[in-house]
């Protein structure tokens, strides 16, 4: 007898397990444990909340793969649900819960991470992701540098550990340095700041930033410059390193096809998974 890809799923390990949902088994327990403990507090909270005929299609175990899986390769609802031996509609209602509740269990070190003595050195960068043409406010998603339609993530990461602190996400128009300064986010004076040409002027904002030195009109840079721009390169590339490792999972990487109200939700997620897979430190909470 042929066998599900729930089947086949349940059977992986090691590096197949890890191409097919984005984490490590190991990492898949903890997060499941965490995700029961939620599901169990919530029940005793608010008992009447999960009153009722319980679901008995889908396990926990089969929702978060589904959850992760959806992540990871981005099917579409009806893909998804033909996979898990379910409807299309509940496919992506099981999605959506369970994302809300990953949202909870998993935490970003957040803004209190910028104010850190800990953290000596971040690295900020812009990622762009194509969605589809809008049908109201196209002008608000239209990226002049992509030529089509854009949602914008931005992420700040530790330099020393490559741990994504924060996520802060905007529309294809908006500009980089505008989109930092909109956030408003607090960040401690001596800690290092590298960006690159996109944040000129960033240094009247937030002291001790550093960035490129953009080539004047009518000269060239001169060779200290050129040779400090490739310092700040080989610094900064880290970034793009993280960048790789979040585009692993995607529904950050193709063309967005969600509600756009749930990118940053849907950014943050990845951003904790990447942080759960590539770091040490631990950041499910309750564990």
């Amino acid at each position: 007898m042929k066998k599900s890809y729930l089947d086949i799923l349940k059977s992986c390990y090691g590096t197949t397990f890890r191409r097919r949902v984005g984490i490590r088994r190991r990492d898949f327990r903890r997060l499941y444990v965490a995700v029961r403990a939620y599901l169990d507090e919530e029940g005793r909270q608010q008992p009447l909340r999960r009153r009722g005929k319980k679901s008995t299609v889908l396990t926990l175990t089969e929702k978060l793969l589904l959850t992760l899986v959806y992540l990871r390769q981005y099917p579409t609802f009806a893909e998804l649900g033909a996979m898990f031996g379910i409807s299309e509609s509940y496919a992506c209602k099981v999605y959506h819960r369970h994302l809300n509740i990953l949202v909870k269990v998993l935490r970003l070190p957040g803004k209190k991470a910028l104010l850190d003595e800990g953290v000596s050195a971040i690295v900020l960068d812009v990622s762009e992701q194509p969605i589809e043409r809008p049908t109201k406010d196209q002008r608000r998603y239209y990226s002049g540098k992509k030529k089509r339609h854009t949602i914008k993530a931005q992420l700040i990461i530790c330099l020393k550990t490559l741990q994504i602190l924060v996520v802060v996400c905007g529309t294809g128009r908006t500009h980089d340095f505008r989109l930092l300064k909109e956030a408003r986010l607090r960040i401690a004076k001596k800690l290092k700041k590298y960006a690159d040409s996109g944040y000129q002027g960033i240094l009247k904002l937030y002291p001790n930033s550093v960035t490129p030195i953009k080539k004047p009109r009518h000269r060239e840079l001169t060779r200290e410059e050129k040779r400090y721009n490739r310092e700040l390169a080989r610094i900064r590339i880290v970034i793009e390193h993280v960048n790789r490792r979040c585009k692993i999972y995607r529904i950050v990487k193709e063309t967005y096809r969600g509600k756009h109200k749930n990118f940053h939700k849907t950014w943050t997620v990845v951003a904790e998974l990447v942080n759960l897979r590539y770091n040490q430190n631990d950041h499910v909470q309750g564990n």
